[in-house]
């Protein structure tokens, strides 16, 4: 301990709490978060007198090291709960320090400048013990807030996703998350769920929320209501998307619906319902036809695969457009070469294309995907786990 003098300096100060405390408030009051009236006066005048309580007890000899650490703690945990930014919490830290250096300095003039000076190291390093304490308590706080916020959050995300949620979960879950119950939505799934690309793109695009489940990420966010207002590349994403899932009531079963498709489609390009419907109804019916394709689709197994590959390719182009012309401008060929295939066709599988139920059959039945015909000669009855998935629609 420092000589006599030091505690007759402090002593002064400690007198001068009062008007330390009016410097401080003043100062304090053009501070933002401050100045908005985030904390209340009296826990501000409350936690002031406190700190410079600290500060003086630490400065000499009658710190109570247990209760002092305490009292830090508790601030930088309180102001966190309270919803201050670390940045205007560590001003108002400052602020305490430099309130006290202007009443040290007050109380050393004009006869105990020398004692201050002789003290500089040891104010500095109760300043630094103090703000180091708050601001690690503020911190740990901090995160864990966050980690709460995060769990809640997860939770709701899961509620709503949940295909056995009752309204009233399913409500209380849509309000954490700030989703209108009746709202229209977007919702995309996202094929590996652990790519580093998938957190990218949830930041990225503006208000989507993130739902994780298993292999599949699921983002989604309220539909802008402007008339002909643009998704923003929300759609653009490889995956499938639900364009338009109208309320929060109806997400559990858009992102399911999604998921089907990402399975039946492969998830390689963007991908809506329409574009996706065939493979995914195909995925569903594959297996309860399997052993009757005859009575569907002719002799288009006994064909040989080159003969079934060029047919694939033109019904392919052909149920695109509708049209002859439009199918041999994609195709490179005449429209008379178009007739001819789709003829032989016909007369191979007994389906005309020109007929809606035909042309239904030969897309949720023939594998026409050009990575499904293979050399093979295996028909319906042999597809693989890569034929359940046929590329039919662009």
């Amino acid at each position: 301990m420092t000589g006599s003098a030091w505690p007759v300096l402090l002593d002064r100060v400690r007198s001068d709490i009062p008007a330390l405390l009016a410097d401080f408030l003043a100062e304090l009051a053009q501070l933002d978060g401050y100045a908005a009236g985030l904390i209340p006066a009296d826990d501000i005048e409350r936690t002031a007198v406190g700190a410079f309580d600290i500060f003086l007890a630490r400065l000499g000899d009658a710190d109570d090291a247990e209760r002092s650490a305490r009292f830090s703690g508790e601030l930088g945990r309180k102001r966190a709960r309270q919803g201050m930014r670390i940045d205007q919490f560590m001003e108002g830290v400052r602020i305490n320090f430099r309130v006290l250096w202007r009443a040290l300095h007050r109380a050393a003039d004009p006869d105990l400048v020398d004692e201050l000076v002789a003290n500089g190291e040891r104010i500095l390093g109760v300043v630094e013990r103090y703000a180091t304490e708050v601001q690690a308590a503020f911190l740990e706080e901090s995160q864990l807030m966050a980690q709460q916020r995060r769990t809640a959050r997860e939770r709701a995300l899961a509620r709503v996703f949940a295909s056995d949620t009752d309204p009233a979960s399913l409500a209380a879950a849509a309000e954490l998350l700030g989703l209108r119950a009746d709202a229209a939505f977007e919702l995309v799934a996202l094929p590996g769920a652990d790519d580093p690309r998938v957190a990218v793109t949830a930041q990225a695009w503006r208000g989507a929320l993130l739902h994780v489940d298993g292999d599949v990420a699921v983002l989604f966010r309220e539909r802008d209501a402007r008339p002909g207002a643009e998704p923003d590349g929300f759609l653009a994403q490889d995956g499938a998307h639900v364009s338009e899932v109208r309320g929060v009531a109806a997400l559990a079963r858009a992102a399911a619906l999604a998921r089907a498709l990402l399975t039946a489609t492969g998830g390689t390009a963007p991908t809506s319902l329409r574009e996706g419907f065939a493979p995914l109804l195909r995925a569903e019916a594959v297996s309860l036809v399997v052993g009757f394709e005859h009575e569907l689709v002719g002799g288009w197994h006994a064909a040989p695969a080159e003969e079934r590959e060029r047919f694939a390719e033109t019904v392919r182009a052909f149920v695109r457009s509708g049209s002859i012309q439009a199918t041999a401008d994609d195709l490179f060929v005449h429209r008379n070469t178009v007739f001819k295939r789709l003829r032989a066709f016909t007369s191979l599988t007994g389906l005309d294309l020109t007929v809606p139920r035909d042309a239904a059959i030969a897309l949720l039945v023939l594998p026409l995907g050009s990575a499904t015909v293979g050399p093979s000669g295996v028909g319906l009855a042999g597809v693989g786990p890569a034929d359940a998935n046929p590329v039919v629609s662009e």
